[in-house]
């Protein structure tokens, strides 16, 4: 996945491959944007009152959602519960919850762990003497999900930075796709990337669990 995202990274700074492509001039860099999570909202100070509350509502949803997931005996199924509360709490109360601008900081601070942990449990040694054959197998889903999104979004006339992003929170979710947008300052990109990582979790982490019990049943 590391080699992917820096694939991704670089495509856009292919001249003769983002000449294929149409360009959208809102998504080049550009330091502001009305659409962005990062905007005027996010630089606003932040209060202990809002650090709470954004804490709060996250705790209290892992804790329902656990805890109904147990209830239920569906022992295994917390982080379902937990999406699926959340996601109906911010459908349900979209404009309460947006005015808890801590929250996206606390997010950002929080990718930056994520990131940290991905990177220190991963060995590449270890992934090189026994799992060359499953390195190969993702390398190749990799290369054919890339080359059919690349196909079919010129047919569609999409722009480069929009696959590339569409790309990576399809296979790295939400932090990396907000975190490429973000450095590579496409600014009305971060909020779709989270979107569309957020829905990706939200319908497939339901499909693999279910195919995983289907596939352990099976053996």
């Amino acid at each position: 996945m590391t080699l992917y995202f820096l694939v991704l990274f670089a495509l856009p700074s292919i001249k003769w491959l983002r000449g294929i492509f149409p360009n959208q001039p809102s998504h080049d860099n550009t330091i502001s944007s009305q659409f962005s999570i990062f905007d005027s909202q996010s630089r606003q100070e932040l209060s202990v009152i809002k650090i709470s509350l954004a804490l709060a509502i996250s705790m209290t949803t892992c804790a329902v959602g656990y805890g109904l997931a147990s209830w239920l005996g569906f022992n295994k199924g917390g982080i379902l519960v937990v999406t699926v509360l959340i996601v109906m709490l911010a459908t349900v109360f979209p404009s309460y919850l947006g005015r808890i601008t801590a929250a996206e900081k606390i997010g950002y601070l929080l990718m930056q762990v994520f990131f940290a942990v991905i990177g220190a449990s991963a060995n590449v040694e270890i992934v090189l003497r026994v799992g060359s054959v499953l390195f190969i197998f993702a390398g190749l889903i990799l290369a054919i999900h890339l080359l059919v999104l690349l196909g079919v979004g010129r047919l569609l006339g999409l722009d480069l930075a929009e696959l590339v992003i569409a790309s990576n929170a399809n296979m790295g979710g939400p932090t990396t796709a907000a975190a490429m947008a973000t450095v590579r300052q496409w600014d009305k990109l971060v909020t779709p990337a989270i979107l569309c990582g957020t829905l990706g979790y939200a319908v497939a982490t339901f499909i693999g669990v279910g195919l995983g019990n289907f596939l352990r049943s099976l053996g």
